[in-house]
């Protein structure tokens, strides 16, 4: 397997990120006090793989290619999750796998960040990653993986992917105050909602004056407003893959027919343009003022 990129995290000339100072620092200082020396001597009555040189030994022991370790490695970091019942073995797991969470590409819109988005450090992306990486620690330990690197990382990063693009759809379907030129007046009270809020009622609207079926405004609150992917409610109304998107489009037309576009409320159900294209445009972002 072809060793992946550096990214902008594992660079040998950008400086080590505070988080990872930090862990090697509390590891060594760990490492020399009585009660890891104590556990350390149970792992090796316990796990040959482990036995000779104590903790740091073991750790040099794990070398890493790329995303993989090496065989002997892997090998280390299995014994160490079968022993991560106990405090510092944990630890220990954790320490090994710092290069492969480095190495996690988390500069990259995967992790919920827009295409277009300025993104000036993975700092904060790689700390939470961390956590995540230990809590799937505790989770699995004691269980006999010899894929130990890959259960530990991949579920860590899968968590944090989840949340973050959470977030991300969140913070795009919602609109700041302080985006807005109020003057010092209230001025008009309804242009403080939030996109999502302005679909939500015009999804409403819609439903009463005979526009949009009940099913078609599930399926726009559900992808436009909850920001669900299309896949995901596809399959829990049970339309087929294929068709969740002409289900989707035939909604939005009917949503932005010309009496939508004429009613009162929202400046995107005012705003002109034809055709399912038109629609997307509407109903992704409300335009400004």
């Amino acid at each position: 397997m072809q060793a992946p990129a550096e990214n902008p995290s594992s660079s040998p000339a950008t400086p080590a990120l505070a988080i990872f100072v930090s862990l090697q620092r509390e590891w060594e200082r760990l490492a020399t006090a009585p009660t890891a020396i104590a556990e350390a001597a149970q792992w090796e009555s316990a796990e040959p793989l482990l036995l000779g040189g104590g903790p740091r030994a073991v750790l040099s022991r794990v070398a890493w290619a790329g995303y993989r370790p090496s065989p002997e490695g892997a090998a280390v970091l299995a014994a160490l999750l079968r022993q991560a019942v106990r405090p510092f073995a944990a630890l220990t797991l954790l320490q090994a796998l710092l290069p492969r969470i480095r190495a996690e590409r988390v500069h990259t819109p995967t992790y919920g960040h827009g295409v277009g988005e300025t993104w000036p450090t993975p700092a904060d992306t790689l700390a939470d990653l961390v956590a995540e990486c230990f809590a799937a620690i505790r989770r699995h330990a004691g269980e006999d993986r010899a894929d130990a690197d890959r259960v530990i990382v991949g579920e860590g990063a899968r968590r944090l992917r989840t949340a973050r693009q959470a977030q991300h759809r969140y913070q795009c379907r919602t609109a700041s105050l302080l985006e807005g030129d109020w003057g010092g007046a209230a001025g008009d009270l309804s242009s403080a909602l939030t996109d999502a809020e302005w679909l939500a009622a015009a999804l409403v609207e819609a439903v009463r004056e005979g526009r949009l079926g009940a099913a078609q405004a599930r399926l726009l609150y559900a992808t436009r407003v909850k920001g669900l992917p299309a896949s995901e409610v596809a399959r829990s109304v049970g339309i087929p893959p294929g068709a969740i998107y002409y289900a989707l489009s035939t909604a939005e037309r009917s949503l932005l027919s010309p009496a939508s576009r004429t009613s009162k409320g929202h400046p995107s159900c005012r705003s002109g343009g034809d055709g399912a294209a038109a629609g997307r445009r509407t109903l992704t972002k409300r335009p400004a003022a």
